[in-house]
């Protein structure tokens, strides 16, 4: 008998019943939104589309689905992708109908996601979900300058069909191989997709709701692009981490706090303790993380249980939005 850590946390295919929903669009992003399976999202549906019946075949994922017929990949080919994507609207629109957050998840680069990335958003859009979400990785150097080119131009065209972005580029990352690259670039991925999601999906202890989702999501910044870092410690370790120039470890936009036009924050903890002297720490450590924002910067916060985290630790989750392009 496995053991209760081992659990799959598999999604049925009854769409109407998730309130929001995450498409992995290509073999790539199907394997990270694959792995997504073992945490607990709630009231999210996973799905997968590919155009190669091999990859789709291996994912463990319920609601996995082939674009066209032949099961061979695009072959390089977008106009191909885009074609028998076109073909698979019925399906498309069934799962996209009516959805609060709708987040595709792509790995640019590949013919298939370029090919049918903006059939899906358009229909997205068509199919009325309220909040549409684009997180994109871009490929990294070693895979050549035009492609990375490429992706780069696409995104930009990409940002007007979509409410947010987050965007994860290989480069970025500081890792001695390929493997310990991508397995990041995953982590990242699922901590900032489970995160930004669960803002509304989860029960929130101070009523931060869909209207305060959106006011992030709306607030008037040069880009769309949406910045994200966790923690997770005891009192000491966030004190040291938020309070020493925090904001480096955002993108390289952010040369001060200065720059922070709006920022959701997060708390999440297993146990809170009322009254202890760590709560009134941890408090503390939040305020005095507070201090240095401008003026016009607009904060919001946001606070939820999270019984897997360890006792007398906590979770905080940074969502920002840059004055800067």
């Amino acid at each position: 008998m496995k053991e209760e850590s081992d659990k799959i946390f598999d999604f049925p295919p009854r769409t109407p019943e998730h309130s929001s929903v995450i498409v992995g669009i290509g073999g790539g992003a199907s394997r990270i939104v694959d792995l997504m399976r073992k945490h607990c999202f709630l009231d999210v549906g996973l799905y997968a589309f590919g155009m190669n019946r091999k990859e789709i075949k291996e994912l463990s994922l319920y609601n996995k689905y082939q674009i066209g017929q032949e099961g061979l990949g695009s072959g390089k080919d977008r106009y191909l992708a885009e074609y028998e994507c076109n073909n698979s609207h019925p399906m498309i629109e069934n799962i996209l109908k009516n959805k609060l957050i709708t987040v595709f998840v792509v790995c640019l680069g590949g013919e298939t996601v370029e090919g049918c990335i903006r059939s899906f958003l358009s229909k997205a859009k068509e199919m009325q979900s309220r909040a549409i979400i684009l997180v994109a990785t871009v490929p990294h150097s070693s895979e050549g300058k035009e492609k990375r080119k490429n992706a780069l131009g696409l995104l930009k065209a990409l940002e007007p069909m979509v409410e947010g972005l987050n965007i994860v580029d290989y480069d970025d990352f500081q890792c001695n191989t390929l493997t310990e690259l991508f397995q990041e670039a995953d982590r990242e991925i699922i901590e900032f997709t489970g995160a930004f999601v669960g803002l509304v999906t989860r029960y929130c202890l101070i009523s931060f709701d869909f209207n305060d989702f959106r006011s992030f999501l709306e607030y008037h910044t040069p880009s769309k692009n949406i910045d994200f870092l966790t923690l997770t410690g005891r009192v000491n370790f966030l004190r040291r981490e938020l309070l020493k120039d925090w904001y480096k470890r955002l993108s390289a936009k952010y040369s001060s706090v200065d720059d922070v036009a709006m920022i959701v924050f997060a708390i999440e903890y297993a146990e809170w303790l009322n009254d202890s002297e760590e709560a009134t720490e941890l408090m503390n450590v939040i305020h005095n993380f507070m201090q240095p924002f401008s003026a016009d910067t607009v904060i919001k916060f946001s606070i939820y249980r999270d019984e897997t985290i360890p006792s007398h630790q906590y979770r905080i989750n940074i969502f920002t939005k840059c004055k800067k392009q």
